[in-house]
């Protein structure tokens, strides 16, 4: 009787044995599964960071933004007017047209609305806001400003012929630039420094 206790004893010693590595390995491989999966994570979100530190927008409070006056100043100091007003469209309707313009993609692609935005269904309007910043900004402006309401229009025609909702993204973030650059713009909180007009005043500012 006993004997054969101890004989089942053994038998079952010797099955959790067996079963015992099989255990050990299957808990290796869920750590070595989890660590990557962790690690995973960890990288992408290293990276994200790392890509919004290089190309996303930087908070606004950590750019030296102008005043009106100190780009009056830059303007003197380099010889370069970026504002070309009239009798009619005074430099403060063209800070306005600037302003409406970043209210405008504000409206349209801001607050991640561009993840929704169709080109193929806004193309008449956009051909119409693209004549409009002819008409109405680009004859009024010159130098580095000059070139960024070109480098706007240009990916305004970009984005009609990909049907690609990319270079408006680009648009908007001009705009911006621009608007808290030139209109002592108080309310914003990202800055994309992607103007030639704030590079400009960085090199010509008047210390």
């Amino acid at each position: 009787m006993v004997n054969g206790e101890l004989h089942r004893t053994d038998s079952t010693r010797q099955e959790q044995d067996t079963k015992l590595p099989k255990q050990q390995g299957s808990e290796k491989s869920k750590t070595i599964i989890l660590t990557l999966v962790l690690s995973f994570f960890l990288i992408g979100g290293a990276g994200t960071l790392g890509y919004y530190y290089l190309f996303g927008a930087k908070s606004a409070s950590d750019v030296n933004l102008p005043t009106t006056e100190e780009v009056e100043a830059a303007e003197k100091s380099s010889g370069v007017e970026i504002f070309k007003p009239t009798i009619e469209v005074p430099k403060t309707e063209i800070q306005r047209r600037l302003n409406v313009m970043h209210e405008y993609w504000n409206g349209r692609l801001g607050y991640d609305q561009w993840t929704s935005y169709k080109v193929g269904t806004h193309t008449s309007e956009l051909k119409r806001i693209e004549n409009n910043i002819r008409e109405k900004i680009l004859p009024y402006v010159g130098g580095p400003l000059q070139t960024d309401i070109e480098n706007a229009i240009g990916k305004i025609e970009r984005s009609i012929e990909t049907k690609s909702v990319e270079p408006l993204k680009g648009v908007h973030r001009i705009f911006h630039d621009l608007d808290i650059t030139l209109n002592d713009y108080s309310d914003a909180s990202d800055f994309w420094e992607v103007t030639e007009t704030y590079k400009w005043y960085q090199k010509n500012a008047v210390q």
